[in-house]
């Protein structure tokens, strides 16, 4: 039996290779989108020191001008490392019916997305956190970032890109009763925007709003882990990862809700 699970394990992590070694051969895409993260890391650092300036202060909700923009580099290295966003693979695969195909054959489809979802990501989040970092170091210098800031950071990393890969599970199978998903998706990126850290730190919320953002799924999906890491906090991090849990078993819950919802679909029209 143990042997059984090995070989399912071996399958997956061969899936997930083989998706990082791909998107190794477009290095121009990643390298492009590398360079998107450093324009907005350059825009970010002139207005953060403006408002700093401004404000007079040298921390803000805990945060250092420097501190701001490595976390917003991180949670752009980790939002733009995740393309193509799984929502569109799944309802293209839903539309030109190769769910039908994909569903018998010997895999779990849900894990078989999964591990081609993190090993695309992972390739383009070395090259974006790479780059990224250099760019920051020249433009605000560096920051303090301890061993357990990256370790703890790395877990909450881990947990948000199985969180950001639900919902876009999710938005692809909608498919199944929607005919264009792009809606929902642009809603879904735009949640990110506004409550996950993408262009604001949730550390620089007023306190009332701070505290609901913190407990919506959008800021564990990359703000976590970039917070922690630049500034680390154990007590924070227990928070964060009990949200990430509970917001995983929901998601996890309703996307084999809807995905077997969405097999019937299939069997009825044939698939």
């Amino acid at each position: 039996m143990n042997g059984v699970y090995a070989l399912k394990i071996i399958k997956y992590f061969e899936v997930a290779k083989i998706n990082y070694f791909n998107s190794l051969a477009y290095v121009i895409n990643a390298l492009s989108r590398s360079g998107v993260v450093v324009i907005r890391i350059w825009i970010f650092a002139q207005l953060y020191r403006i408002t700093y300036a401004a404000s007079g202060a040298e921390e803000i909700g805990g945060l250092t001008v420097a501190m701001v923009v490595w976390s917003l580099m991180m949670t752009q290295s980790f939002q733009s490392s995740g393309r193509p966003p799984v929502s569109e693979i799944i309802d293209e695969e839903v539309k030109s019916g190769a769910l039908a195909y994909s569903i018998n054959r010997p895999y779990s489809y849900i894990l078989f997305h999964l591990s081609g979802y993190l090993g695309r990501s992972t390739s383009s989040l070395f090259i974006n956190l790479l780059i990224g970092s250099a760019a920051s170091l020249i433009l605000v210098g560096p920051v303090k970032i301890t061993l357990f800031g990256i370790l703890f950071g790395a877990i909450l990393m881990i947990f948000g890109r199985l969180l950001d890969f639900l919902i876009s599970f999710i938005i692809g199978l909608a498919a199944f009763w929607i005919e264009d998903t792009t809606a929902i998706a642009w809603i879904y990126s735009k949640g990110q925007m506004v409550f996950g850290g993408i262009i604001l730190p949730i550390a620089l919320f007023p306190d009332y709003l701070q505290k609901i953002a913190e407990f919506l799924p959008f800021s564990q999906l990359f703000y976590s882990a970039a917070r922690l890491i630049v500034s680390f906090d154990m007590e924070l991090f227990h928070k964060f990862i009990l949200i990430q849990f509970f917001w995983i078993a929901f998601f996890a819950a309703l996307a084999y809700f809807i995905f077997k919802k969405g097999l019937k679909y299939v069997t009825i029209n044939g698939g």
